[in-house]
């Protein structure tokens, strides 16, 4: 008689299946305009209060020259006031029955993570919604020489307008798109060694000193757009940071818990002439 094999297919019923509770990892957008902005007001909201008043002064008008026995007229300048306002609240929520906390694996911190990013997305979704650059001559909105490709004209012309308004130097950042951080690598001399002492952009996918005085930063949240700013032109303030509730929802006759996240925050663009906008 010929030998019978059983095969996987025979066995198939005692042939166990194993779920990892490694999670593989979800792709996440970058968020670095959260990072980016001025937080300078944010110590004096995170107690009592929802707005925050702040005063910046104009110059003084020329100073005069005088003669030595000749009287000086006093001059005066008026503040202008701007409010921070916290009226942004963030939430994410999700809800796990005890039947399926019980039959499954551990979800609860990988969700709990998922939500904060949420919210954190959120809230960058908010800060470039409120970008407004200058309308004014200089305009400050401008388009690419090309198409949507980044060039080094592009980002010369950022930067004289920048510089057009005395607009501070330090700790400026630019935050392009995907495909505008790509075409960096398209002019020579950001990434050749004839330009730039030590240029290693090539061999390392990435460059780690500033561009033309700004610092690079991208995300696939701004599309084609480039921004380029000083941080204080815009100030954000949480007066909440996110945080976790759990709710038992027994109550209600669900066998179920309630997982609430939120966020309380404030952002308010400061000033139209230390932002410019490519696209």
């Amino acid at each position: 008689m010929a030998n019978r094999v059983m095969t996987t297919t025979e066995l198939a019923g005692i042939i166990p299946e194993l779920w990892s509770s490694k999670f593989y990892p979800t792709l996440l957008e970058s968020l670095p305009f959260n990072d980016s902005v001025s937080r300078d007001y944010q110590g004096e909201i995170t107690a009592l209060g929802d707005t925050v008043h702040i005063n910046d002064f104009p110059q003084f008008d020329e100073a005069d020259e005088i003669l030595e026995d000749e009287a000086a007229d006093a001059d005066s300048v008026t503040p202008n006031d701007q409010t921070l306002v916290i009226n942004k609240q963030v939430v994410k929520d999700f809800i796990l029955t005890k039947k399926a906390q019980a039959q499954s694996i551990d979800a609860g911190n990988r969700l709990r993570d998922l939500a904060l990013f949420s919210i954190l997305k959120k809230m960058q979704r908010i800060i470039i919604s409120l970008i407004v650059p200058s309308a004014s001559a200089p305009d400050h909105t401008i388009a690419y020489d090309s198409g949507t490709t980044l060039a080094l004209a592009d980002i010369l012309e950022a930067k004289e307008l920048l510089d057009g308004s005395d607009v501070e130097e330090a700790g400026r950042t630019m935050i392009v798109g995907a495909a505008q951080v790509n075409d960096l690598f398209n002019i020579t001399g950001f990434t050749s060694r004839d330009f730039v002492a030590n240029a290693n952009a090539m061999t390392q996918g990435g460059f780690t000193a500033p561009i033309l005085g700004f610092n690079l930063k991208w995300t696939t949240e701004v599309g084609t757009v480039s921004y380029f700013f000083s941080p204080i032109f815009m100030t954000m303030a949480v007066q909440q940071v996110p945080s976790v509730g759990v709710f038992d929802l027994g109550g209600d006759g669900k066998r179920a818990a309630r997982v609430n996240m939120d966020t309380l925050f404030g952002v308010k663009q400061l000033s139209n002439l230390r932002v410019v906008q490519v696209g």
